[in-house]
């Protein structure tokens, strides 16, 4: 029996609003937004990216 693979999730910057990172989240937290400090290349900084729409 084949393992279901968690789904991808967007990170969106939260300043120039440009989606630059993937990530795969749990089941479990799926109802919690996920929000990192991660660094923007548009932006040429570290901000804060949140979870974008799918």
């Amino acid at each position: 029996m084949a393992k279901k693979k968690k789904p991808f999730t967007k990170l969106q910057c939260e300043i120039c609003k440009k989606t630059n990172y993937f990530t795969r989240k749990s089941k479990l937290a799926a109802e919690i937004k996920l929000s990192l400090k991660k660094f923007c290349k548009t932006c040429r900084k570290h901000t804060l990216h949140k979870e974008g729409k799918k």
